[in-house]
């Protein structure tokens, strides 16, 4: 039961992470049309993430000409990703 959750959680965690990869490369290409599907979708799923990142950084004066906020959220998913999995273990 706790291996099957836990490849659940990975599966999600191992989407989000495309999902915000694929973000920082339609950045980084000037001639994608970024309101045409799915790349409107992909970038209002990741600013759900994205957005309190850069408002923290923001309010905390890092806000720089590269943004970071990526690897903060890889970061972050994984610091929780890997709390999730030892609850799994705990409760299971």
């Amino acid at each position: 039961m706790v291996y099957i959750i836990i490849d659940i959680l990975n599966l999600i965690y191992k989407a989000v992470v495309l999902l915000i990869t694929a973000r920082v490369i339609i950045s980084w290409i000037p001639s994608i049309d970024v309101y045409r599907e799915p790349v409107r979708t992909i970038i209002k799923f990741t600013d759900l993430i994205l957005e309190p990142i850069r408002n923290v950084l923001d309010r905390l004066g890092m806000l720089i000409a590269i943004d970071i906020s990526p690897i903060i959220a890889f970061l972050i998913l994984r610091f929780v990703f890997n709390i999730l999995i030892r609850i799994c273990f705990i409760i299971f």
